[in-house]
């Protein structure tokens, strides 16, 4: 696919008056400006005059905390119709959960899911647009569905002829780390939309400029003010809205790369917790032999295990949460240093070593007729490779020259200078 034909892509370049807050919002604290900020601070441009679709949600709002569909319509533009993807406009639906189509309560417009019936915009919906605009919070992980319907808009917008534009935001796992496996093309899914590696290391806009040199597609990116590769969430000075139900804090978006994976195993991924993805483990847990096969985690930099029990419970973000209401015991995953931490290699390591302590009871969770690992990691080589008793660090190291060629395929579509 890197040889088709690369798509036109469009930068925004005019200069930011930072001083100038938009009307009726909070004044802007941070250096580092959304692309939904820009364009009510710089005005909304070649959008004016348009009839636009939105695909947003509940993380599309500026820095003061007005919905893209509010702002955008505020500055002029004619947001004519709202596209909602996996957990809805609302972001309140459970994963998984099918969203159906109804109004946007706040400005009364029409909302079409992307997560129920159709995972796409199809004609009827796109029919008397000129732009379809895509401002959500994304996390940089291959797995989480929100760039699947990015991939999709872009490709449905392009063949109805309309513009698709992208407004970025920065990516919480940031641009400078980047960790396999790759996808293969066989194990496309919506949670594998695309070859990527796991941890991309990309923004929604930089992922659009390359989906559409993929596919000789156009795409318009109004990029972040201010972000360099290696800016970390905490400087941005941006508020954490959790992107979804099941990452309610940025810890659980940092880790959700390694330990998300739990999600393909019979063990409990701590959804039904207060902290989905930082604790993982079941009823029938040692969380001591645990840790003794990580060899108390000395090989693995960046990260701490500490022993810890919980008890799932159904909660709206978890209705059937693994394991729910029987007290498990496990692992607690606290990041120590970001810079070093590698959380795919981590995750994987964490679940070869439950595996060790635990054969008799440990098992790969189906999905169909394949296994939900393979749908997650886009491969279906680590899982069998850990049957195989394979080193973690030995399948990792298979998957660098495949992350080498992607890194040089993304290098023209990046937006972000190097810290």
């Amino acid at each position: 696919m890197s040889g088709a034909p690369r798509a036109r892509a469009f930068l925004l370049g005019c200069a930011v008056l930072v001083s100038c807050g938009p009307a009726g919002d909070d004044p802007l604290p941070s250096a580092v400006l959304p692309g939904l900020d820009r364009l009510a601070v710089e005005g909304p441009g070649d959008l004016l005059g348009k009839r636009v679709g939105l695909i947003t949600n509940h993380t599309g709002r500026t820095i003061g905390g007005r919905s893209a569909a509010a702002a955008l319509l505020e500055a002029g533009v004619e947001v004519t119709l709202l596209f909602g993807p996996e957990h809805g406009v609302s972001g309140s639906a459970a994963a998984g959960e099918e969203v159906a189509s109804g109004r946007d309560p706040e400005t009364g417009l029409p909302v079409v899911s992307l997560y129920g019936e159709r995972r796409s915009p199809d004609g009827t919906s796109l029919a008397g647009l000129d732009a379809l605009v895509f401002d959500i919070q994304d996390i940089g992980v291959r797995y989480y569905t929100y760039i699947s319907t990015l991939r999709n808009a872009l490709v449905a917008a392009n063949r109805a002829g309309i513009e698709f534009w992208v407004l970025d935001r920065p990516n919480p796992n940031g641009g400078d780390r980047v960790e396999g496996p790759m996808l293969d093309p066989e194990f496309r899914s919506f949670v594998g939309t695309d070859r990527l590696p796991l941890l991309h290391g990309m923004t929604v806009g930089e992922l659009a400029r390359l989906f559409a040199a993929r596919e000789g597609a156009a795409v318009r990116v109004v990029p972040v003010k201010g972000l360099t590769r290696g800016t970390r969430w905490g400087e941005t000075q941006l508020p954490w809205r959790p992107p979804s139900p099941n990452i309610p804090t940025l810890e659980s978006a940092l880790v959700y790369p390694g330990f998300g994976l739990f999600e393909g195993v019979i063990l409990s991924e701590g959804r039904g917790t207060e902290t989905p993805f930082e604790v993982v483990g079941a009823p029938w847990v040692d969380a001591g032999a645990w840790i003794s096969e990580l060899g108390g985690g000395a090989a693995l930099p960046g990260v701490r295990f500490t022993e810890t029990r919980f008890t799932p419970r159904p909660v709206p973000a978890a209705p059937s949460p693994r394991f729910a209401d029987q007290p498990s015991s496990g692992l607690r995953v606290e990041i120590t240093d970001l810079t070093v931490f590698r959380p795919v290699r981590t995750g994987l390591m964490a679940i070869e070593a439950v595996r060790r302590a635990h054969p008799g009871d440990f098992g790969w969770r189906a999905s169909g007729e394949r296994y939900w690992l393979d749908l997650l990691l886009g491969t279906d080589r680590l899982r069998r490779g850990i049957d195989a008793g394979v080193p973690v660090d030995d399948l990792m190291a298979s998957e660098d020259a495949a992350v080498a060629e992607f890194l040089e395929e993304r290098s023209p579509h990046l937006l972000y200078p190097d810290r």
